[in-house]
């Protein structure tokens, strides 16, 4: 009796240990069971004590996954690494693509040990919000939190919401609700509203969906700073509303222009010398802080694209004085995150570097903290003295305007990263990050970057393609290896995605040249195509796997990308010619292509234009204000702004519905004016082309068609189908 009493003691006493653990890091433990529903039980986290920076250690412990770690970071992280390297499974950022791990989870059998050589693990750029947030709901966001805790991602940009904190900052300066919501843009381009560069466009903007945001973003930041990140929230620039001159006549304000949508949406700028300035920055953080609290990141950007109003050095460092001043008289700790692709883009910048310099220099030392934003381009710390001193994270940029053409500079950029991190003059660079505009493909990359933060070696580019490939295939399988490995020597090697990489299907119809921001990657296509042969001849269990047959689809797309390029070329070769037949006989392939595309495209969630707009539909509550999201989400990747508006099709990607209404359509409107033109032999008249064009791409925006939301097909068949079928024709594709 007295053995039994002692056996449930002990039970008890196990059982509170264990109980107390699970207390102790529970927000952890909830990471783990939320990736791996059921299985948190066979993990056991302990705290590395004694010990400085951010360190993980894995290993294995009486049939248990032994994480020990510094902080809650190191913690997500270290699970991340258990599943890339034992489960070989990289949990996706879509909460659509589901997690596979074996049922029995592998053993650590040596203990791993790895520490991050970088305080700041930045993620996010304003243009994300709109190109991949657009309707994002509370699920799709725990999703992507849990990606970046489980990459280690320690500081993301965090702007949702803050309309409803402007609301009250503009009603405390004078101004009614209708006449905020009116400044507002709609949702699809609030990014560009919130960097300064527009007001109004698709406005007023509904006073629901500031409430909705309002709350999803107080959910965010409670998740995201439960797993130990910071987020960095948003401050005030300069960037006011036109109407505000009516209440302070006496305001120096400045046009700053509209992004070319029209003189009635140009966005305006107060002059930092305006003693209202820093009234409206003392305002907005405190309002902020009230509701949002704080960790003491801001970002700001004053001149995004823009042309100050004078760029005299004095006067560009009164600005970053003032809008610093404002920041630290709210938050003493107050650290300004600046991006630092004007200093990139704007010439101005480069033609006086003082201008730069005074701007950094008018901040106190480590106050301002720079984001080397295009990083794989140009290294604008190796032009700046790194920086002029100030802080700074090197960016991979990767993608612009959620553009789906494969490009990714592994190789490039392995090299850039260990070359900065080994330079005696690089400055105070203490971090790494990107600043991608969106999501889609080419996703690999991002983490590899994050993996790079912690482990040098993932610069052994050989090893890490193979345990990529195992990630992929689940299982050693050394075709796929030998595919992914020329893959990565053929188009992932210094291949940027630069602004405007689009594929010639998303173009609106010319005969010869590239223009627009549909710019191909060059490389030789036909090479691809020999590499989409090999990925099909991979053992069974590969073709077998999601993930693999995901990175089909994804080539096989690319490979139609590239045929149509030298198919356009043959239908300009028969116009030129007089060759009717020929013309009718390429005219049908191209388009073939274009449908061809869009039924693979099916066969995968993120490729679907039901999607996106379902997701915004969901932001209604009645058949106006549905019809009014849907227009938003539509404009944003065709027109961009209004009819015949300068940046169309900057977000232009490869989506199915997008492929069959929009794409395919305008070819077909172009190819019958050619047959047209070809037959009552009569010139091509480009300019009224154009002009048609752009009234079918505007109309197309307030259509209200419906499009499939669910993936439908066998992407593995249709994948084997498309290849046999263009086979015959991969010898043009000689680029």
């Amino acid at each position: 009796m007295k053995k039994l009493i002692i056996g449930l003691l002990l039970i008890i006493v196990g059982l509170s240990a264990c109980k107390t653990r699970r207390v102790e890091h529970e927000n952890i433990y909830q990471l783990i069971e939320r990736i791996l529903p059921g299985k948190s039980s066979q993990f056991v986290l302990e705290d590395l004590k004694d010990m400085k920076g951010e360190i993980f250690e894995l290993s294995g412990n009486n049939g248990k996954i032994v994480i020990k770690a510094t902080n809650d970071m190191a913690f997500a992280k270290a699970f991340g690494s258990y599943l890339k390297k034992y489960c070989n499974t990289s949990v996706s950022w879509y909460l659509d693509d589901p997690v596979g791990v074996p049922d029995e989870l592998p053993m650590v059998e040596t203990p791993v040990i790895q520490e991050c050589r970088f305080e700041k693990r930045f993620f996010l750029n304003y243009c994300t919000f709109g190109y991949t947030m657009l309707s994002w709901q509370w699920d799709d966001w725990e999703r992507f939190i849990d990606w970046m805790a489980l990459n280690g991602i320690n500081m993301p940009l965090a702007i949702t919401g803050q309309e409803a904190v402007w609301m009250e900052v503009w009603k405390d300066f004078g101004m009614t609700e209708e006449e905020i919501r009116a400044y507002f843009t709609g949702p699809a381009h609030l990014p560009w509203h919130r960097m300064g560069n527009l007001d109004g466009f698709l406005g007023p903007l509904p006073q629901s969906y500031i409430d909705h945001q309002f709350e999803l973003q107080k959910k965010i930041l409670e998740r995201e700073r439960s797993l130990g990140m910071t987020p960095v929230l948003p401050a005030f620039a300069g960037h006011v509303p036109k109407a505000i001159n009516e209440k302070y006549p006496d305001a120096k304000i400045t046009s700053l222009g509209s992004y070319g949508v029209g003189d009635q949406y140009q966005a305006y700028f107060l002059d930092p010398m305006d003693s209202l300035f820093v009234k409206i920055q003392q305002k907005f953080l405190t309002v902020q802080t009230k509701v949002f609290g704080t960790d003491h990141f801001y970002g700001a950007d004053p001149f995004n694209e823009m042309d100050p109003p004078e760029t005299t050095p004095e006067y560009l460092a009164s600005v970053s004085k003032t809008i610093y001043d404002g920041m630290s008289s709210i938050d003493p700790d107050a650290k300004w995150v600046q991006m630092g692709w004007t200093f990139y883009y704007m010439k101005l910048w480069k033609e006086d570097p003082a201008r730069l310099e005074a701007m950094i220099k008018a901040v106190p030392e480590n106050k301002m903290i720079i984001l080397d934003y295009f990083a794989e381009k140009e290294e604008v710390w190796r032009n700046t003295q790194a920086w002029n001193g100030a802080p700074f994270i090197w960016c991979y940029l990767g993608n612009f305007g959620g553009n789906t053409e494969m490009a990714a500079p592994i190789i490039k950029v392995a090299k850039r990263l260990s070359e900065a991190e080994n330079d005696p003059d690089h400055g105070k660079f203490n971090g790494i990050g990107s600043t991608l505009e969106g999501f889609n493909v080419n996703r690999f990359i991002f983490e590899w970057l994050f993996d790079y933060a912690w482990d040098k070696n993932v610069t052994n580019l050989q090893e890490w393609i193979r345990q990529y490939t195992k990630s992929k295939t689940k299982n050693d399988d050394p075709v796929a290896y030998d595919a992914y490995k020329r893959m990565i020597e053929l188009v992932y090697n210094d291949q940027v995605s630069d602004v405007g990489t689009g594929s010639l299907m998303q173009a609106r119809p010319f005969l010869t040249g590239v223009k627009g921001y549909q710019r191909p990657n060059k490389y030789n296509y036909q090479e691809l195509t020999e590499i989409l042969g090999v990925m099909l001849s991979a053992n069974k269990k590969s073709l077998q796997s999601i993930e693999y047959q995901k990175d089909l689809v994804v080539v096989t797309k690319q490979v139609l990308d590239n045929l149509i390029i030298p198919i356009r070329k043959k239908i300009n070769e028969a116009y030129i010619n007089n060759d009717s037949v020929e013309l009718k006989k390429q005219i049908e392939i191209f388009a073939g292509i274009l449908d061809d595309a869009d039924r693979l495209l099916a066969t995968q969630s993120e490729f679907l234009l039901g999607k996106w707009i379902n997701d915004a539909r969901s932001f209604g509550n009645d058949s106006v204000s549905k019809a009014y999201y849907e227009k938003n989400a539509r404009v944003l990747i065709t027109t961009w702004g209004n009819e015949g508006n300068g940046i169309i099709d900057y977000a232009s990607r490869d989506l199915s519905g997008l492929i069959s209404s929009y794409y395919k359509v305008r070819w077909q409107k172009f190819f019958d004016i050619l047959q047209q033109s070809l037959k009552e032999n009569k010139p091509l008249l480009m300019d009224s082309i154009n002009k048609n064009m752009a009234s079918f791409e505007w109309d197309w925006t307030n259509q209200r068609t419906k499009f499939t939301i669910k993936p439908q097909g066998n992407s593995l068949e249709i994948v084997k189908e498309i290849y046999a079928k263009y086979k015959p024709l991969y010898n043009l594709c000689n680029y």
